[in-house]
């Protein structure tokens, strides 16, 4: 592997990792691309310039590169392309390309579930922020004017400039391994939305899926209804991804619940309280909880250092006698 994709493969967290070499030949797959990738970041004539290749020909490569989601354009710039940042971003810009070759799946596999664990120790030392942000189902907060636009997925949606879904890249990913089979997520239906810069970059790499406020609505009620945990953008910003993770296949759960990563996810404002009097100890609410936070014995009870605040509990409580209350202040979600 050429020492500037060491370098990278460093960046990433994963030094000296033959996996990582094994995925970076598949993704520069010859000298040309390799040279491109080594001279990122920059525009076409930068990159033309520090390689000794003409704009034609570098901007071909980067192209193909873009399509394999090997590396990203930044729009606001024009033909200013970059190399992912981080590893999760890059498989998820890889897998989900249609011609994405089937060895990668297994070698990203091999990453997230034997390596990257191996290093989290190191990881949680750095304390890093999350990159994603736990955000409630909002009928779920007890007093819903407590529910900040920052807090909801709806209002997220509603002020939008431009919406796309995209294959959700976990699912993909364990959908190729054939581990889905007991995925609660529906299938056929992608539930991973962008919104505004991230969607202009989904289109521009052609895996999103231009969607209405509407329906991009209606398709927030199916996460819902299938129970799955709405993340957002761990700030405020205007452009903004909404994920809808399922616990069997999401890779920033694996990482939490089974790895013990710190920064997977920053919880919301909010957390579940349970009504010990109206409480049956039927054990809906702990077979839902995709964070492990939640034990009955006569009745349910919430570990609050677990405790994410989705709200998944309240909704399959027969009795009524869980809702989420505001723990958090609004200066808790990051402004940057």
């Amino acid at each position: 592997m050429p020492d500037t994709l060491k370098q990278y493969a460093e960046k990433l967290g994963f030094p000296g990792s033959e996996t990582m070499a094994k995925i970076f030949a598949i993704l520069y797959d010859n000298a040309d691309s390799v040279a491109v990738a080594e001279a990122l970041p920059g525009s076409v004539a930068d990159i033309a310039a520090r390689t000794g290749l003409n704009e034609e020909r570098v901007r071909q490569i980067a192209q193909k590169l873009l399509r394999k989601g090997a590396i990203s354009r930044v729009l606001a710039k024009g033909d200013y392309y970059r190399l992912y940042p981080a590893m999760i971003e890059l498989r998820d810009a890889v897998v989900i390309m249609p011609d994405c070759p089937e060895e990668l799946f297994e070698l990203w596999e091999i990453i997230i579930k034997e390596e990257m664990p191996r290093i989290v120790p190191v990881f949680n030392k750095l304390n890093l922020t999350p990159m994603l942000r736990v955000i409630p189902i909002e009928e779920t907060v007890e007093n819903s004017s407590r529910v900040l636009d920052a807090d909801s997925a709806r209002s997220i949606i509603r002020s939008a400039r431009i919406i796309t879904a995209i294959p959700c890249p976990c699912r993909t990913q364990a959908k190729h391994l054939g581990k889905t089979k007991d995925c609660i997520a529906p299938d056929g239906v992608n539930l991973c939305m962008q919104i505004n810069g991230f969607a202009e970059a989904a289109i521009d790499r052609g895996v999103g899926e231009v969607l209405s406020k509407d329906e991009a609505l209606r398709r927030l009620a199916v996460a819902e209804e299938a129970g799955l945990v709405h993340t957002v953008r761990n700030n405020v910003k205007e452009d903004m991804f909404m994920c809808n993770c399922c616990p069997c296949c999401c890779t920033a759960m694996f990482l939490h619940n089974q790895a013990g990563f710190d920064a997977s996810f920053a919880p919301s404002r909010f957390l579940a309280q349970v009504d010990a009097d109206t409480c049956t100890g039927c054990g809906a609410c702990e077979e839902k909880c995709a964070f492990n936070a939640i034990t009955v014995g006569d009745t349910a009870v919430i570990d609050c250092n677990k405790c994410m605040g989705c709200g998944n509990c309240v909704i399959v409580c027969p009795v009524e006698a869980i809702a989420l209350q505001e723990a958090r202040p609004p200066e808790f979600i990051r402004r940057t």
